[in-house]
């Protein structure tokens, strides 16, 4: 372990037997059966119109683990590396001043940023863009533990948790928790919250509001947003609808766009008498239960977020399943917390390892008992109401094999970053190092001993192994 400091030293069966609180069974398909279909089916299909055309086809594009908050800890101690560093941790949350940038510390062949205040009842907090952030219960009160200690609190990242199949993910999971316990083997590891989500196409419209009003659901707060209901032109296609006939050819160049822009627009009005308009808004997001909730889900425009949080990972994960690049891509999620979790199978699944593990069991509850779409909802049985192409391939998501690493792709983003990030640290290092205003020496010392530490990890294939890490090699 590495420290760079500023001030301070270096520092499958049926789950038939499984009941949820309100005494509902909780019943898995049998994947056996499934798998006598062919593997498109479970991936694709289409809604269809009673004239039976074709309105939709869908294609699960991603899914997976989108959140996973975990606690580690009982009776065990602090890993050695928790025990040789926790004082110089100390000393740099003593010694932090306002306006300065974190120090950063190496675990494993991870750079973590260490935060200089606590959290709660946690002592220490480190951060990694690319994984997670890592809360540390204070390691002079580890002797004093317990079966019902969560020591070690991790929230892990989005693109981190695509980046592993379920297999891996335990594991690699268990590689960074074990360093900061000295017995992986000893430690219980529990799930917080698990989210799980699957990404589909659904031609060129997020859902409409008959299909949300025809989702049967065991919670009953539902709630609906809606995006603006402005029409936006730009200046030129302004200048077009003043004067169509303007060019010089006498033919008018309808500005690129605006056709759809005047499509669109119709399509969102409903007529209502002579004078007045009421314009309908595009529904974007839909809740079913509340976010304080033990379990809640969500329907939403994943095609509209990536845009708005300039997301460039996702769409290339989408592109790597077989998206088509125009289609909207509708995200069905579940976030489930650790009460939950306690209620189905006697808490089983509360267990880091046997949760992970059974997510396609937890799914099919999800996605068949708890939530479901269908096409008419029956009032005398809402169980005889029958699916819609759109939700049988949700049920069913989790059956079809995704590619979820992140592919090579264009880092220039993050290189200019990263430089001046490294290029901060380096300068206010060299402005705490120098003897006096004048001492260029130690200017020259430090760019020597950059190029001789740069130049070995070459040699020793550092760079080679840091590329095979992120998945550009």
């Amino acid at each position: 372990m590495k420290s760079h400091k500023k001030r301070t030293p270096t520092a499958i069966g049926a789950l038939s037997k499984n009941i949820h609180k309100d005494t509902t069974p909780v019943v898995l398909q049998t994947l056996a059966q499934t798998h006598q279909n062919s593997n498109s089916e479970f991936t694709t299909g289409s809604d269809r119109t009673p004239g039976g055309q074709t309105r939709h086809h869908h294609k699960v594009v991603l899914h997976g683990v989108d959140t996973l908050t975990i606690t580690a800890g009982g009776i065990c101690s602090p890993s050695p590396l928790v025990l040789e560093q926790y004082e110089i941790w100390n000393e740099y949350q003593e010694q932090y001043e306002n306006n300065e940038e974190y120090s950063t510390i190496q675990i494993g062949n991870e750079w973590w940023e260490i935060y200089p205040y606590s959290s709660r009842h946690y002592k220490y907090q480190f951060r990694n863009n690319e994984i997670g952030f890592v809360k540390l219960f204070n390691p002079e009160k580890w002797i004093s533990g317990a079966s019902g200690k969560q020591q070690v609190h991790i929230t892990f990242y989005s693109k981190y948790l695509h980046r592993h199949n379920q297999q891996d993910l335990v594991s690699e999971v268990n590689k960074i928790i074990s360093h900061f316990v000295d017995n992986i083997h000893n430690v219980s590891v529990q799930i917080s919250r698990l989210d799980l989500h699957t990404d589909i196409t659904n031609g060129s419209s997020f859902l409409t509001q008959e299909q949300v009003d025809n989702t049967i659901s065991r919670s009953r707060v539902r709630q609906n947003y809606y995006g603006s209901n402005e029409l936006q032109l730009n200046e030129s296609e302004e200048q077009f609808l003043k004067n169509p006939l303007s060019n010089n050819k006498g033919v008018s160049k309808l500005p690129s766009g605006l056709l759809d822009k005047l499509i669109k627009n119709y399509y969102q009005q409903d007529i209502a008498g002579a004078e007045h308009t009421i314009r309908k808004r595009e529904l974007e997001t839909c809740y079913f239960g509340k976010k304080t909730s033990s379990l809640w889900g969500k329907f939403y425009n994943k095609s509209v977020e990536v845009k708005q949080k300039n997301d460039n990972d996702t769409p290339l994960l989408w592109l790597d399943n077989g998206y088509n690049g125009e289609d909207i891509v509708v995200r069905v999620e579940f976030s489930m917390r650790r009460d939950f979790l306690k209620e189905i199978d006697n808490g089983e699944y509360v267990n880091f390892e046997n949760g992970i593990k059974n997510i396609s069991k937890l799914w099919d509850y999800l996605t068949t008992k708890w939530l479901r779409m269908v096409e008419k909802v029956d009032s005398n049985n809402s169980m005889k109401s029958v699916v819609t192409s759109f939700w049988n391939v949700v049920t069913k998501s989790f059956i079809t094999p995704v590619t979820g690493a992140i592919r090579k792709k264009n880092y220039n983003a993050k290189i200019t970053q990263l430089w001046s990030q490294g290029l901060g640290c380096i300068k206010q290092m060299i402005a705490l190092g120098m003897n006096d205003n004048e001492d260029y020496y130690f200017i020259n010392s430090v760019t020597a001993g950059l190029n001789e530490v740069l130049s070995l990890s070459y040699h020793n294939s550092e760079y080679e192994f840091r590329r095979r890490h992120l998945g550009i090699a």
